[in-house]
């Protein structure tokens, strides 16, 4: 197979670095591999994209090695965050992710140029040009700088304004997240895009980014801590309360005396999937500022009760104290 210039094959400039070269032509395998693009030129277009790195490597004095094969995703991997709160972690979850997606023009193929070279305007074609001097019959022929010697030249591309990108494209795709997920895990899914010269699918790697919680702090290994204001009064009855958890309310009994709790597998599954960790919920007992009419009179009725509740453990020691302290008194007078 004849190539005209193999430079232009890939489409890059004569002169290109070894790791352009490489890029390019990684780049177009990818494109063009036969088992990713349905059009007919493919299989003829991946052979010139071979037989250019061939002619390349041979000008350049490197042994010739068999092309490397792309793998048909050889394309670079979009990465993509998707956000999980607490609840969607202990659960799992199914989220929808739309982005947008900017690729090498079709027409060009990424280079901004136009793949057919034409007549350079500057030397007819001929690859020199005469240098002007004071003396014309003493001027020399010097190489054209526009085409660099070539005679030809390639035009910027019109679709795409010589960017080398084609409009942006949409993809979207629902990705099923198990539970357990963890910040920073990722997750290789494959979306649809919607482009204007095509369909195709797209390789895309999901990030994992956990929300804030309103009252939950998760620990590394999943252990979840909770601040929790509960009445005063509640917490010196040793009341039962509802507990928020990612699962939902659970019961929880306040123990007077007490200000921090361990609910059991209440937490989030990472480091074992079949139990999750614990929930820590602190609470901290809210009492007025200032004491209303009934409430004083409510205390002062318990306190009473209290003292006089002969038979109970609290009442016989108050008892007992207050003996205790009228004996002392009548002592001292």
């Amino acid at each position: 197979m004849h190539l005209d210039d193999p430079y232009h094959e890939l489409g890059l400039a004569p002169g290109s670095s070894d790791a352009e070269v490489k890029a390019a032509w990684r780049r177009l395998s990818a494109r063009w591999h036969p088992d990713r693009n349905d059009s007919p030129q493919a299989l003829r277009k991946i052979q010139r994209i071979n037989r250019a790195m061939e002619v390349i490597r041979s000008a350049r004095g490197e042994p010739e090695a068999e092309a490397e094969d792309p793998a048909p995703g050889a394309e670079p991997t979009v990465e993509h965050p998707v956000s999980l709160t607490l609840e969607e972690v202990v659960a799992g979850c199914v989220r929808e992710v739309r982005g947008e997606v900017v690729e090498d023009c079709a027409d060009c193929e990424g280079s901004g140029l136009q793949l057919q070279a034409t007549e350079c305007s500057e030397c007819s074609g001929a690859g020199h040009i005469r240098q002007h001097l004071w003396f014309a019959w003493v001027s020399s022929m010097v190489e054209c700088t526009a085409c660099q010697g070539h005679g030809k030249t390639r035009q910027g591309c019109t679709a795409c304004a010589a960017s080398g990108k084609a409009p942006a494209s949409k993809y979207r795709c629902r990705v099923q997240v198990a539970p357990g997920a963890r910040a920073g895990d990722l997750l290789d899914v494959t979306a649809r895009v919607q482009g204007r010269q095509r369909q195709h699918r797209l390789a895309l790697r999901l990030r994992v980014e956990l929300q804030p919680h309103e009252f939950f702090t998760a620990e590394a290994d999943g252990t979840l801590k909770c601040e929790l204001p509960v009445d005063g009064f509640a917490w010196m009855a040793n009341r039962w309360i509802e507990v928020p958890t990612p699962r939902g309310l659970q019961q929880m009994k306040l123990r007077r005396g007490y200000l921090s709790y361990r609910i059991k597998n209440a937490g989030l599954p990472w480091t074992n999937e079949a139990e999750a960790a614990d929930c820590i919920v602190t609470v901290v007992p809210m009492f007025p500022e200032e004491f209303s009419r009934e409430q004083e009179a409510a205390i002062d009725r318990l306190v009473t009760s209290n003292s006089g509740a002969a038979g109970t453990s609290a009442g016989d020691r108050m008892a007992a104290w207050t003996r205790l302290v009228d004996s002392w008194q009548d002592r001292r007078r």
